[in-house]
């Protein structure tokens, strides 16, 4: 057998290294194209402004005192309410805690009933704006990623200046995920921290923390920023809502993706749990077996209020009177009326 002429193997050689390299060229460009509309978005995401604070929504609360506070190491400012209880009683003080997109008025000015009752019954509030939300500082947020930080600021604010009671973290969408980063976080301080004085104030602090409410949680804030990008997203950009949630926990500082449902399931603090049977926004698969696994863990320690049904954050909405009867059941088991 005669072998080809070498002319004609070096021009089949060359050419396949020309489509290698046109494929590696392809291949280049699509990732680079996954890089930069990931960041481009992630980047819109996190400067997205916050719902402004009603100039008239404090016409309609009891009376409050205006409050601040630094996060981020002292580079943010932080703002908000305390409002005290009706007359001598302290039953503890509850900390709200918003979702993205928010402020320290979880459902906006219709949040003046549930606030109302909570000092009603002799509960302390302290209603705050996470980072780059309502009247605090910050140039971004994260879905929960960095505003730990401010919920350990509010807790730490909460510690020195409220008289000493119960504390309830009490969080709505996100706000859920940086409640558990910021529960996390103290955990970590307290058992690992070469710094005594740090280790020693998170210990106090987790020894306060007496429950958690929270309304429409799911087991990591990545759930939250994938349910966004799907709400809107073009389809050609298929990629988003796994990519953008790396995007945004590179930009925030935590390229460490934290699954909070064993954590959530196993905790031993009382638990309740607001929000729907079915939710049309988040995938079944980032709350519901998170829920089902702390009701099978913990049922004695876990209330809930599952609004038959379908809907997001609108539990309170929906029907005010039987979240805040329920929210009241709870409280009244886990915290009864105690005079200073």
């Amino acid at each position: 057998m005669r072998k080809k002429p070498y002319i004609l193997r070096s021009r089949k050689k060359k050419s396949r290294v020309k489509l290698f390299l046109i494929a590696l060229a392809l291949l280049l460009v699509f990732v680079a194209g996954i890089a930069v509309t990931s960041l481009v978005k992630a980047d819109r995401l996190m400067k997205q402004p916050s719902e402004p604070i009603p100039p008239y929504a404090t016409n309609l609360l009891p009376s409050f005192q205006s409050v601040s506070f630094s996060s981020g190491g002292g580079q943010i400012t932080l703002k908000g309410w305390l409002i005290k209880p009706e007359g001598e009683i302290n039953r503890g003080t509850a900390i709200l805690v918003h979702d993205q997109g928010g402020n320290r008025l979880p459902f906006g000015l219709d949040s003046a009933p549930l606030i109302r009752q909570l000092s009603r019954e002799g509960f302390y509030t302290l209603l705050f704006d996470l980072r780059h939300s309502g009247e605090s500082g910050g140039s971004m947020s994260s879905f929960g990623y960095a505003e730990y930080e401010d919920v350990r600021a509010a807790i730490a604010w909460t510690l020195q200046h409220v008289p000493s009671s119960p504390l309830i973290l009490y969080g709505f969408g996100s706000g859920t995920t940086a409640i558990m980063r910021a529960l996390d976080s103290l955990e970590d301080d307290a058992q690992r921290s070469d710094d005594e004085t740090l280790a020693k104030e998170a210990l106090t602090a987790l020894d306060r923390i007496g429950a958690l409410i929270v309304d429409t949680p799911a087991r990591d804030s990545d759930a939250f920023i994938s349910a966004v990008i799907r709400k809107n997203n073009n389809k050609a950009l298929f990629w988003l809502p796994d990519a953008v949630p790396y995007a945004i926990r590179l930009s925030a500082g935590k390229s460490v993706r934290k699954d909070y449902f064993a954590y959530f399931s196993s905790l031993p603090l009382p638990v309740m749990i607001m929000g729907h049977d079915q939710d049309p926004f988040l995938k079944t698969s980032n709350y519901r077996p998170l829920i089902d696994e702390r009701l099978r863990l913990h049922p004695e320690r876990t209330a809930t209020h599952l609004v038959p049904g379908t809907g997001h954050l609108e539990a309170y909405s929906g029907d005010p009177d039987a979240y805040m009867e329920a929210l009241a059941a709870f409280l009244a088991r886990w915290f009864p009326p105690k005079m200073d």
